[in-house]
């Protein structure tokens, strides 16, 4: 269990780590300005949310 909490972990800082220091700069700013920059923010927040959500709960086996 805390093995695969670990790893989404480190999957959401390697997700936020390419969003914000390749794709945001380079791709998203230069084409859509302040209003790209934000919409990406917000949709990398709301997958960090739903997959640390998700990280948590814990479905009860029925045997």
């Amino acid at each position: 269990m805390t093995k695969k909490i670990l790893f989404k972990f480190l999957m959401i800082g390697a997700l936020h780590t390419i969003l914000y220091l390749w794709f945001v700069p380079f791709v998203i700013y230069p084409k859509f300005g302040h209003n790209g920059f934000m919409f990406t923010v917000i949709v990398a927040l709301i997958i960090s949310i739903s997959i640390l959500s998700n990280a948590f709960y814990v479905k009860k086996r029925k045997i």
